[in-house]
């Protein structure tokens, strides 16, 4: 790291009367870990906006994702997963691939509160809000809290066509 160190200050020299910002050489992973985090929120983005063309949704997903760090998950109304946020993995450990398909439960096990599963269930079948902390697993299998805002998703003609929650680990 030295010879990187000893570079950075001669381009700082020579840069002092540019008015070039530089960017030391030791600093690009760091530069780079960013770029790819704003890329993936990026890409969630344009995904959630094409996922979210026809909604009558007034929550601010974007918000969420990003300023909030949430995890979001757009389910069908059978709560069949369709999108998951990149973010996911840092939570639980799957990638948003790995879910896509599947139902939430997949996340649930043995020590899962059946009575806050099934609190959710009946907002689901009545189309409700809800807001839950449930036992989820990793893909480990090690536990970790979850908190659940959860939202049904109409289409502009009233249709439920999703469900959309906000999630993250306790």
């Amino acid at each position: 790291m030295k010879e990187f160190r000893v570079y950075d200050n001669v381009m700082a020299n020579y840069y002092k009367s540019s008015f070039n910002s530089i960017l030391p050489l030791n600093s690009w992973e760091f530069y780079s870990e960013y770029f790819e985090s704003v890329i993936n929120f990026k890409n969630d983005i344009d995904q959630l906006n094409k996922i979210s063309v026809k909604w009558n949704f007034n929550e601010d997903y974007v918000k969420e994702m990003v300023v909030n760090h949430k995890v979001v998950v757009v389910t069908t109304p059978t709560l069949e997963i369709v999108y998951a946020s990149h973010n996911i993995k840092r939570m639980n450990g799957y990638i948003p691939q790995e879910v896509i398909g599947k139902s939430p439960k997949m996340f649930q096990g043995r020590d899962t509160c059946k009575l806050t599963t099934t609190k959710v269930g009946k907002a689901v079948k009545e189309a409700l809000p809800f807001e839950v902390s449930v036992l989820n697993y990793r893909k480990d299998n090690s536990t970790y809290i979850c908190k659940i805002q959860g939202f049904p998703v109409f289409s502009t003609n009233g249709k439920l066509v999703n469900y959309i929650a906000f999630e993250e680990a306790a």
